[in-house]
């Protein structure tokens, strides 16, 4: 991945762009200035376009301004590229930038394209002139009705006197501020008592607080509500509706409330009745183990369904209310549904009572399809004796039908498990295998150079590849290929940087402690790579002068699923001026990407030498 991105980043073998020009400075000059004053120009431009976009919140289509923005920038950047590589032959890199910019280029031409429309049907500045004469004219017509509407409200009061509903208005508080004679003759009292009292009294104290509540959630966008409560009318507890309004002046400020009632009484009745007979009706239906439905055969509509509808197929009633009128079509299976449809004559054939057995296939809520066994009935016939809608009781089949399938599925399965073991054993081997071949050819080159910084630097690039190489090697060799075992894995890694280094730490010993600990790969990687840098660093630095020491690994289990690796040595130390929040080499700075690529922490101690402690979350299998 690293020679990747360098190759991106690199000159490679290319040659700057300056030689074209023959490196004449008029020309290079002439190149560099216009390309510096498109870019300037270029990145000038998306700043006063963002901020246009910020300040008009009513602009229509501001994504195609930021669009925009972002298209003028890549092309920007794709001119000081230009500059770049007059020198520095990076064209990888500038080729890549240029692609974006054209992948950006096309998506604003493709979204601009069909927005065109839009932004030529949005009304002028001469028409929206126009439509504000007309609207203001409209609104001097207006006044002249509402005048109008004054004068007639004589006429009106004898209107409302010669209704038989209950018409009358009150203030906020209640305070009654007219009632017709419909509503005196229907409480019983005279207009003067009624006037400038309280209507409270005539309703029940529990209704009330829910006639308040309707009273308070009115406002001039919903300045109408209905209403119902009780009253006591001659002894009588009586129902009535009402039809509440906000009445406003003319500067639109509320005045009072006007409403128009009538008696519900026996509505409410005939309501509670039909409620009555309706929950008896549904209790024996939801508790009926089965599914209960009716169909409407010529619209194919769920009429009803009860609650096992939602039970068996995981929807909510209001998923199932939303799903119609295709509700049928949506679940069942396309085949069964189109059977069902040619099957449809079958009702003009069969007699009251007569029981057809179907089974069909619905899909759960989860896209699981479920198998049904049916049986249905006529339910009801049109005035002309035809079918009109069917009743039905469907009993869900699935774990039968599916017990088969399953024990078939489970041979299928283990025989396709063992193949993808194979396979996986197959791909680790071959992982392992390129990353060898890598490790060998670094090690060639290696012994080519003789720049020794550059030999050092392969030869730390060689163990990285190994520790990465053995822990596929493990995963081939071993029978569980979801977890590596590191009381295996890391005295083998420890022995490997051992002798890359026998030059030089004939007298360095090792020590290790691991406990049996098995994580999966993404873990063993990362731990691998730690261990590498560390010892590495240990071979190479705590020990100058051939002089003897030891090196220490340990890996134990330090609490609730966490993890505690440590390496350490009685070396000479690493140097103070080495922080560990700040390290300045590449070994250490891997380290601590990959303790927080782990999601640990990163210890360092200077005691007796050095030693670092990495505690982690454990991926035990």
């Amino acid at each position: 991945m690293l020679d990747a991105i360098q190759t991106f980043l690199s000159a490679g073998s290319f040659i700057p762009h300056g030689h074209c020009y023959l490196w004449k400075p008029e020309l290079v000059g002439l190149h560099i200035l216009a390309d510096a004053v498109i870019a300037i120009a270029y990145y000038s431009i998306p700043p006063a376009l963002f901020y246009f976009v910020r300040k008009r919140q009513d602009l229509p289509f501001s994504w195609m301004f930021l669009l925009f923005g972002a298209f003028i920038t890549a092309c920007g950047t794709t001119h000081l590229l230009e500059i770049w590589t007059l020198w520095h032959p990076v064209y990888w890199l500038s080729g890549t930038v240029k692609a974006g910019t054209a992948a950006v280029s096309l998506l604003t031409a493709l979204e601009l394209i069909p927005l065109l429309p839009k932004a030529l049907s949005l009304p002028s500045h001469t028409q929206l002139e126009t439509a504000n004469q007309e609207l203001q004219h409209e609104i001097a017509e207006r006044k002249q009705i509402e005048a109008a509407l004054r004068e007639s409200e004589a006429r009106y009061r004898a209107i409302v006197e010669d209704q038989t509903e209950l018409i009358t208005r009150f203030q906020p508080n209640g305070t009654l501020t007219f009632v017709n004679e419909a509503y005196c003759r229907y409480f019983g009292q005279r207009r003067e008592d009624l006037i400038g009292a309280s209507y409270k009294p005539i309703i029940f104290t529990e209704d009330y607080k829910q006639l308040d509540r309707t009273l308070q959630a009115m406002n001039q966008e919903h300045s109408i509500a209905i209403s119902e409560n009780r009253v006591v009318v001659g002894g009588q507890v009586r129902w009535t509706q009402w039809n509440n309004r906000m009445l406003f002046d003319e500067a639109g400020q509320f005045v009072e409330f006007q409403s128009v009632g009538r008696d519900v009484t026996e509505l409410k009745q005939a309501e509670a009745a039909l409620q009555q007979s309706q929950r008896f009706a549904q209790k024996i239906a939801d508790t009926t183990p089965a599914v209960i439905y009716v169909l409407d055969l010529i619209k194919q509509d769920k009429i009803y369904g009860n609650h096992e509808i939602g039970e068996h197929l995981g929807y909510t009633p209001e998923a199932i209310a939303s799903m119609q009128p295709d509700f049928l079509q949506t679940v069942m299976h396309p085949d069964d549904f189109l059977q069902r449809q040619r099957n449809f004559n079958r009702w003009d054939k069969v007699s009251d009572g007569d029981i057809l057995s179907t089974e069909f296939r619905v899909k759960h809520c989860n896209g699981e399809w479920r198998y049904f066994q049916c049986q249905e009935t006529l339910f009801a016939r049109h005035h002309d004796s035809s079918p009109q809608q069917v009743l039905g009781v469907a009993v869900d089949i699935t774990a039968a039908k599916k017990l088969e399938e399953l024990r078939q599925a489970e041979e299928q399965l283990q025989a396709s498990l063992n193949e993808k073991n194979v396979l996986l054993k197959e791909i680790h081997h071959r992982v392992k295998n390129n990353l060898q071949i890598v490790y060998s050819l670094l090690r060639l080159q290696h012994r080519r150079v003789k720049d020794q910084h550059a030999a050092d630097i392969l030869l730390e690039s060689q163990n990285r590849i190994k520790s990465i190489a053995l822990i596929h090697e493990k995963l081939y060799r071993s029978d569980d290929l979801a977890k590596i075992d590191l009381s295996h894995y890391i005295p083998n890694l420890a022995t490997s940087l051992f002798s890359s280094y026998n030059t030089r730490v004939n007298a360095v010993s090792l020590k290790t402690n691991i406990e049996s600990v098995s994580l999966d790969i993404d873990t063993a990687i990362p731990c691998g790579l730690i261990i590498n840098e560390l010892v590495t660093n240990s071979l190479k630095y705590a020990f100058p002068n051939e002089e003897p020491g030891e090196i220490a690994i340990n890996l134990y289990a330090s609490g609730d699923r966490q993890l505690t690796l440590a390496v350490s040595d009685n070396g000479v130390g690493i140097p103070e001026a080495i922080e560990q929040s700040k390290p300045d080499s590449l070994g250490l700075k891997l380290v601590h990407d990959l303790v927080q690529q782990l999601e640990g922490t990163l210890k360092m101690y200077r005691n007796r030498g050095t030693a670092f402690e990495i505690t982690f979350a454990g991926s035990e299998a």
